[in-house]
């Protein structure tokens, strides 16, 4: 009877918790991919696109402490960010400087310049901001030299609590370093 008992309030402490949800956000451009250049003085495409380890699964990433990051497991991106970022940057680079960035390797040998792109930190701190730090290369693919390189570590607070907040102000973060990427063309 005992037993019984425990059975039917182990049952309904069990039918009382609630399953904690699956949020998955898309990384997508704001800008309209509507648009035709009728002659581009430069072929430009966006080639290698390196993902720090740690924040190449789907979990969002929030620092805790200095050096120590925990992934979440209920707030996600819906794509690898190697995938989605790539397309991103590019579609915002090529709003920026008013000519169409490649994203895809295809026609890649008719490219005259090549961005590569790596991607060292993107999470959220324990003090409520995104950080994003990112390095690119810009190549002249004709001469095969390399006409710059560069780099970018930015901060930008949250606008409220919670993940949503953070991809939020971890997006106008990407939207700066592909205006700061679009400058160096």
């Amino acid at each position: 009877m005992k037993f019984l008992f425990f059975i039917a309030i182990l049952l309904i402490t069990a039918c009382s918790s609630s399953i904690p949800t699956l949020n998955q956000y898309l990384l997508r451009s704001d800008r309209s991919s509507q648009f035709a250049v009728e002659k581009q003085t430069k072929v430009v495409g966006l080639g290698t696109v390196v993902v720090a380890p740690y924040i190449d699964g789907l979990g969002l990433v929030l620092e805790t402490s200095a050096g120590e990051v925990r992934p979440a497991r209920d707030h996600q991106w819906a794509e690898p960010l190697r995938d989605s970022l790539r397309a991103f940057i590019a579609q915002e680079m090529s709003t920026q400087a008013g000519q169409i960035i490649r994203s895809n390797n295809s026609g890649e040998r008719d490219w005259q310049r090549r961005i590569d792109l790596r991607i060292d930190q993107l999470h959220g701190t324990a003090n409520g901001e995104a950080r994003l730090v990112a390095y690119w290369v810009v190549i002249d693919t004709d001469e095969r030299t390399v006409i710059s390189e560069n780099g970018f570590s930015e901060t930008k607070a949250l606008s409220a609590n919670g993940y949503s907040a953070l991809v939020a102000a971890e997006k106008a973060l990407l939207q700066a370093l592909a205006i700061a990427m679009a400058a160096t063309l």
